[in-house]
């Protein structure tokens, strides 16, 4: 595998990687999984990104880890373990194959519903787009060598566009919560 820790120009391509896998995802969980959705920036068109899919899992019963776990591992993840982020499960392709993050999160909680506001938020919005773009570049130029400080370092930006979306008002009210306008 190549190097798939760097900036690339959006590529269509990602679309499709995500299709493929959200579709095995679909056959494994069946009606466990809620929702499954292409997060992240390569779910942005137009957005550069690391060249990593990122899928959410949205599951009813996320406390019952042994309905899901083995569903997802036959697909060709390994759910890992050492994750400090306690709102969602997090697994990873096997080694050997294409990088791949699978978040699985609780349906309806705060976690699962700010990533999918920011991927929408983004997609219509192409200045806040570009200036995410940006600094996620400045930030692989600085931390290049230093994973957790580049992703460290994304929190005030997508704090200030979260920010924006309350702002700016884009779905019609200050809240966005359960897939609806509220």
């Amino acid at each position: 595998m190549d190097d798939q820790w760097r900036i690339s120009k959006h590529d269509p391509e990602w679309k499709s990687l995500f299709n493929d896998i959200a579709s095995k995802l679909r056959t494994s969980l069946g009606e466990l999984a809620i929702r499954i959705d292409h997060v992240g920036s390569t779910s942005v068109v137009g957005l550069d990104a690391k060249p990593i899919i990122d899928i959410q899992i949205s599951i009813l019963n996320y406390d019952d880890i042994l309905i899901y776990k083995t569903k997802i591992e036959q697909v060709g993840f390994v759910l890992r373990e050492e994750n400090p982020d306690k709102t969602k499960r997090y697994f990873r392709e096997v080694l050997g194959t294409r990088r791949t993050h699978i978040h699985v999160r609780q349906a309806g909680s705060f976690s699962e519903q700010v990533t999918l506001l920011f991927r929408d938020y983004l997609r219509l919005h192409p200045a806040d787009c570009l200036r995410y773009a940006q600094e996620k570049h400045q930030l692989m130029d600085l931390y290049k060598n230093e994973r957790p400080k580049y992703v460290e370092g994304k929190g005030p930006i997508v704090w200030d566009i979260l920010n924006s979306v309350r702002l700016t008002n884009s779905y019609g009210s200050s809240l966005y919560w359960l897939g609806r306008t509220v």
